[in-house]
Order: C-alpha cells, then sequence, then structure tokens
C-alpha cells in the first residue's frame, strides 16, 4: 500500500504524540517560493524580509538562513536583542536594521555586529550621524507610532548639515491600512512620503510591507519590507502565495463519560447522550486561543469533532464520538491547523490577525522543518 507523504510524516511523529507533544511544522519551500513571489513583484526593487518576534514564531534561525541562502540581503527586526541573535545566523555582509530605533547608543556593539537602526527621532538620527555608522531614518506618515513626524522630518532634512548622509542608507515609512486596498489614507501616505523626494533623492526609500506589495508601483518604491507574506497569509489570492504553517496535537486521553456529567472549566458544558471524548495536549499556554470554541469542531479525515467546553492552559477537549472505534483505536493525534484550516482561518474563528496567532504559538510546541 502506498502512503502519502504527509502521512508519512505524521508517522514519524509517534513518538511525540506518544510523550504529548504537539507538533508545528513550518514549511521551508513554501516560505522560498513566497519570497521569490514577492521579489517578482516588487521589481525593480529589491525585497528584504521581517524576521522579528523569532520569524512570527517560526524560528528566526531556520527561517533567516533559508531567506539568505534564497538570496535575501536586508532583514529586519524590531529588538536590539533580535539583531544580535539573528547575526549568529546570518553572514555579517548581510545588512540587520534594528525598527526600535538607535537606543543602546554603544557605536562598537552597531559596528561590531553590523547592526543598523532604524532612528525613529531627530536626536537618534543626528546621534548616529555623529558615531558615524550606518542608519536609517524613519518618517511616521500617519500611523502615530514609531518614526519622526512629518513637521519633524521636514526641518531635519532642510537643516541637512546636522547629517552626515554618507552613512544613512534607507529612509523608510510604513503603511497603515495596506491590507485595505480601497482605502484612501494608502494614497494619501504616499503623497506625503513623496514631499521629501528632493532630500537626499540618491537614498533609497521603502515604504511597502506584505500588503503594500500589492498596491502598485507607485506604493512599492525601492524596497519592499514583507514579513506575514513570506508565511502566505494575506488577503491577496491573485499570486498563490503557500500557507506554510500545520499544527497537530496528541490524544492524550480517550474518556467515556457518564450522562449527566460536564466538561471543562465551570461546566459549560453537559453530556447528555453516549459519548467518547479526548484530550489533546495543546492549551492557551500554547497559543491555542480561547475564544477557538466559536469554530465549535475540528476535523479527523471526514469527520467533524466538535471542541467541548473551554480551552484550558494545556488542554482542549474534543467529541470523538461519530469516529469508528477501528479508526479511534489507531489515531494518536488531531490536526489543529492544516491545508483544510489554515492560520488564516482560525484567526477569523478568533476575531483576530494571523500575526497575533503565528506568534503566540509557545516553545512547548515541537517546531518541525520540512
Amino acid at each position: 500500500m502506498i502512503i502519502s507523504q504527509k502521512a508519512f510524516r505524521l508517522n514519524t511523529y509517534s513518538k511525540e504524540f506518544n510523550q504529548g507533544i504537539t507538533i508545528i511544522e513550518i514549511n521551508l519551500k513554501y516560505i522560498s517560493q513566497n519570497y521569490k513571489t514577492l521579489c517578482h513583484l516588487s521589481k525593480p526593487g529589491d525585497t528584504a524580509a521581517v524576521v522579528k518576534a523569532n520569524a512570527y514564531g517560526c524560528g528566526i534561525n531556520k527561517v533567516a538562513k533559508t531567506l539568505s541562502q534564497e538570496g535575501c540581503n536586508i532583514f529586519f527586526v524590531a529588538k536590539l536583542s533580535e539583531g544580535l541573535e539573528l547575526r549568529k545566523h546570518v553572514p555579517k555582509s548581510k545588512m540587520i536594521a534594528i525598527f526600535d530605533g538607535y537606543l543602546d547608543q554603544d557605536k562598537k556593539l552597531w559596528n561590531q555586529f553590523n547592526l543598523t537602526p532604524v532612528c525613529n527621532t531627530t536626536e537618534q538620527v543626528i546621534s548616529a550621524s555623529n558615531d558615524e555608522i550606518k542608519y536609517m531614518i524613519h518618517i511616521d506618515t500617519g500611523m502615530n507610532r514609531l518614526g519622526l513626524s512629518v513637521k519633524d522630518a521636514h526641518k531635519l532634512f532642510k537643516n541637512h548639515k546636522q547629517i552626515n548622509h554618507h552613512h544613512l542608507v534607507l529612509i523608510l515609512s510604513h503603511f497603515v491600512c495596506s491590507d485595505n486596498r480601497k482605502s484612501e489614507l494608502n494614497c494619501k501616505q504616499v503623497k506625503i512620503f513623496n514631499e521629501f523626494n528632493n532630500y537626499f533623492p540618491h537614498i533609497k526609500r521603502s515604504m511597502s510591507n506584505s500588503h503594500g506589495i500589492f498596491l502598485g508601483d507607485k506604493a512599492r518604491f525601492h524596497l519592499s519590507r514583507p514579513g506575514i507574506g513570506l508565511y502566505g497569509y494575506t488577503n491577496n489570492k491573485d499570486h498563490n502565495l503557500k500557507p506554510t504553517i500545520s499544527v497537530y496535537s496528541p490524544i492524550l486521553q480517550v474518556r467515556r463519560p457518564n450522562i449527566g456529567e460536564t466538561v471543562g472549566y465551570d461546566a459549560t458544558y453537559k453530556i447528555t447522550k453516549k459519548s467518547i471524548l479526548g484530550v489533546l495536549g495543546l492549551g492557551y499556554a500554547d497559543g491555542l486561543k480561547r475564544c477557538i470554541n466559536s469554530r465549535k469542531e475540528l476535523s479527523l479525515g471526514k469527520y467533524n469533532v466538535p471542541i467541548l467546553g473551554r480551552v484550558s492552559m494545556d488542554t482542549v477537549i474534543i467529541d470523538l464520538t461519530k469516529i469508528p472505534e477501528k479508526i479511534l483505536n489507531n489515531t494518536n493525534h488531531v490536526p489543529i491547523i492544516d491545508e483544510n484550516y489554515s492560520i488564516f482561518e482560525m484567526a477569523r474563528d478568533c476575531s483576530t490577525i494571523p500575526y497575533e496567532i503565528m506568534t503566540s504559538f509557545g516553545n512547548r510546541l515541537k517546531r518541525v522543518y520540512i
């Protein structure tokens, strides 16, 4: 009998499932393919990679190494500590930019590890410039998060003698509503950002995150900075980006409760018929949102397995009553996320976004790269 490649892989996880370990599969081949697609869409500009928050929970070591080998030369992270960790996994020739800015002003540290601050205030720009380290300037065109205000940026650029532009490598901003192509703010931000074109015209510009890449040529500038798009979870379905993550959780115990008994905290579910329950080794401490109950059911092959009661810190309880005994006796796990139910769909059911789902998966899950 010929078994599928997926079935073969899942068989190899039997030891982990028997030990109560949830598997999160991360498809590095798909990440490479997604990066190539985003590079093509960003042409003639270049394409960086945003790998903050441990590469969106996927493992900065494996993901960054994969992207580096694919030709990515510029990486963005949020924290200086993330940049130091990333430098262990990509060559020193690759640029690593730190979104938080020039907060730790130890220029020897930045030079030693070839790190580049994204300066968010006038003071940071002047300090980085005077310290003669490579730096970027972030202009806030509408987010009111990090970055120089438009007023402060104009003032600084007009007094350009304060700036050692020989070490300035990029001027950037960030879209507020790029995932909504119809938002008027997209055009408004591009217009504001273009007001700075006459300042340091030889310096490259960057504005597009993953969804910004889909807004057209005027939004892409010289460098795009995809993050979530690397993993295939964008609102744009036109370019066949591939979802890269699957999650499989072990069945810790099978229970046969009595009619009238209750399930889980606060007894929110009551047994009203002869039932078979499965206790999965995955809970909200592992990143499974308590509000996933709105999904109501998981799937095991062609069979639906409803979620019963509340998600606990370490477990969730499902109804296995409809699973034939022969199948149940040979089943040691249940898919949580797979080709039939993606992170995008889970985010919808939890009233959140894929970013939060991805970055919530904890360290108790075993990450397997395929």
